[in-house]
């Protein structure tokens, strides 16, 4: 008889997302990650399963760039990584080629980035 080998999952982190996850990056912390769709970056603590850190009444995300009309949608996310050694500090990228850095000492919601490349 052969040996099966059979993922099981250990946590599951739900309640955050509306859009497929297209990037998950773990924080140089050791205790945080951020995960991606397409319009928005959420925080989350690897301790806490039900939901990603709160921005006041917000939402659950630290970057939302979802427009109040989706047909104004120009862009998506494409993908979101956190510096290697700086846990403040993540970069995103869009489907139009711009590359954002966020520093999220200077504010919780990071709608307004600290360079674009």
């Amino acid at each position: 008889m052969d040996l099966m080998v059979e993922a099981t999952a250990r946590r599951v982190f739900s309640n955050a997302h509306t859009y497929h996850i297209n990037s998950i990056s773990v924080n140089s912390d050791l205790q945080t990650y951020i995960s991606t769709d397409d319009l928005r970056v959420n925080l989350w603590n690897l301790e806490i399963t039900d939901h990603s850190f709160s921005i006041l009444s917000l939402g659950p995300y630290i970057v939302d760039i979802k427009p109040a009309n989706m047909e104004e949608l120009t862009e998506v996310i494409t993908s979101a990584e956190f510096h290697p050694q700086q846990c403040n500090t993540f970069a995103y990228s869009s489907s139009k080629g711009s590359i954002r850095l966020c520093d999220m000492r200077e504010a919780a919601l990071c709608d307004k980035h600290c360079k674009c490349e």
